[in-house]
């Protein structure tokens, strides 16, 4: 070998570029599963977000109505709960409220409003009930009238409904309608002043001596009472 040191040349291996960024397997598949993830959780955002949102400004919105409620702002009351309206148009906390604010300022539109929930609380006893009251303080006997026809059948043997019926049939002029439904009242809840007080007025003027001889002692009774000292002695 001559004296000459060879320069071995050692050839650069020049990268291929598409082999440089080929991806193994195992990152394929969590790029696409990070891929699904993503388009996952936008759909997720453009579906509920705004559900959510609109779900925390009726929150908010009821949460003032109930508070101004409270304070006998009413008219704030009526306003917040009408806003809630627009975000949830079957908001039956919203009804409520506005039910309450118009009945405490003795307005018609309560009767709309308590139809509202009764629509929304159809198998509701108190809803029906709510409304038929509503519509006989308004002298609205038609709404009265259906508000009583939508009562479960199962529910019109409670003394609730009775008393409702009776005033119903006192708006439309039946003292005998009046009587029988004052007196089932009684009957399913005997020891209630209130039904026992309604009936004695009824029965006092009875011209059956037993019964009115009945009424005058409940209605004596109920005399000291000072919820209906007043009207036990004026009957």
């Amino acid at each position: 070998m001559s004296g000459k040191v060879r320069r071995v040349r050692r050839k650069r291996r020049v990268k291929n570029p598409r082999a440089a960024t080929r991806l193994s397997p195992r990152q394929i598949a969590i790029l696409v599963l990070a891929t699904l993830v993503g388009m996952a959780i936008g759909t997720t955002c453009l579906l509920y977000g705004p559900r959510a949102y609109n779900g925390w400004r009726e929150s908010r919105l009821l949460q003032r109505a109930n508070a101004l409620l409270q304070k006998d702002d009413l008219a704030g009351a009526t306003l917040a709960a009408q806003e809630a309206l627009k975000v949830q148009p079957s908001s039956l906390p919203a009804y409520y409220v506005l039910a309450e604010a118009t009945e405490k300022q003795n307005r018609a539109e309560t009767v709309s409003w308590r139809a509202q929930i009764a629509h929304l609380l159809p198998h509701v006893l108190e809803s029906h009930l709510n409304l038929a009251s509503a519509a006989l303080r308004f002298s609205q006997l038609d709404i009265a009238r259906r508000a009583l026809e939508g009562v479960e059948p199962a529910d019109r043997d409670k003394a609730a409904y009775h008393v409702v019926a009776g005033w119903l049939a006192r708006a439309e002029g039946n003292d005998a309608e009046v009587e029988k439904q004052f007196a089932a009242a009684v009957k399913q809840e005997p020891a209630n002043d209130l039904y026992q007080f309604n009936l004695a007025v009824l029965q006092i003027h009875s011209p059956d001596d037993a019964i009115s001889a009945a009424a005058r002692e409940t209605l004596q009774r109920l005399a000291s009472v000072s919820r209906y000292h007043t009207g036990s002695v004026r009957a």
